[in-house]
């Protein structure tokens, strides 16, 4: 290997590690700035508890329908929520190669129809209240952007609903310890695994931001076909199903012992 691979190879992977900590670190401030939240609205608002733990858990109840699904089929709660959890990480790291029907270059490429839907001419406005978009002058970058960005934005709402869930917990259960241990034994492989896999999709992101005021758009998605080629994305999916199965069988198996145990 030359040295100028092996310094890419490098640089790759600290681009890789730095998205893995930013989404790590959003998810850490999320949450306690939701607990902080949940507080202030429960001891000043006066609001009830259990009304922030069911908004916290809304989008839970989306998933209900397929575990219900399952239990009626005999699956495993764990293999359910192994199944979950690895479908929407897997997900995420897909934006890293659905990114490219943004490219308004490949626009008359297979699916011509969803290329151009998805590079649209209209400027998406909204957009511009995101971080950074304000000094992207292309739509197409901008939209590439906000794109891979995604994972950010994920684990944001992941720690809100976390802190908000934990915290009402403590309300409902009489203890913060409670809140907690809820989503502490398979939070603490569940968490950083999912970071991982957007930090596959957000790393995209750093670079495009790293070069958005010194490229073209072409060589930008350029760039971002030739990183993507370049780091072990099959190797990282594969780490993360392995985990994430460990992680819903200790949710199903242990984490509700615990709390079956602490709540008698």
């Amino acid at each position: 290997m030359s040295n100028r691979q092996s310094l890419k190879n490098t640089e790759n992977t600290t681009l890789l590690l730095n998205a893995w900590k930013r989404l790590l670190l959003a998810y850490v401030i999320s949450f306690a700035a939701s607990i902080a939240t949940a507080h202030i609205l429960v001891q000043f608002l006066l609001i009830k508890p259990e009304t922030i733990f069911e908004i916290s858990t809304k989008r839970l109840s989306y998933a209900i329908p397929f575990f219900d699904a399952g239990s009626e089929m005999g699956i495993d709660s764990g293999i359910l929520l192994f199944i979950w959890n690895s479908a929407g990480s897997l997900a995420t790291i897909s934006f890293i190669y659905t990114v490219t029907l943004l490219n308004p270059h490949n626009v008359t490429l297979f699916p011509q129809w969803l290329r151009k839907l998805f590079c649209g001419r209209t400027k998406m406005k909204l957009l511009c209240f995101l971080p950074g978009c304000l000094k992207i002058d292309e739509e197409a970058l901008r939209r590439a952007y906000v794109w891979l960005m995604v994972p950010l934005l994920g684990m944001i709402l992941l720690g809100i609903e976390s802190g908000l869930s934990a915290s009402t917990a403590s309300y409902i259960f009489g203890s913060y310890f409670i809140g907690l241990i809820s989503m502490l034994p398979h939070g603490i492989i569940e968490i950083p695994t999912i970071s991982l896999a957007g930090a596959v999709t957000f790393s995209a992101h750093l670079m495009l931001k790293k070069n958005v005021g010194s490229c073209k758009t072409a060589e930008i998605f350029s760039k971002i076909r030739v990183y993507r080629q370049n780091i072990p994305i099959r190797a990282i999916a594969l780490f993360v199903i392995c985990c994430l199965f460990i992680a819903g069988l200790v949710e199903a198996h242990i984490t509700q012992k615990i709390i079956a145990n602490m709540v008698q």
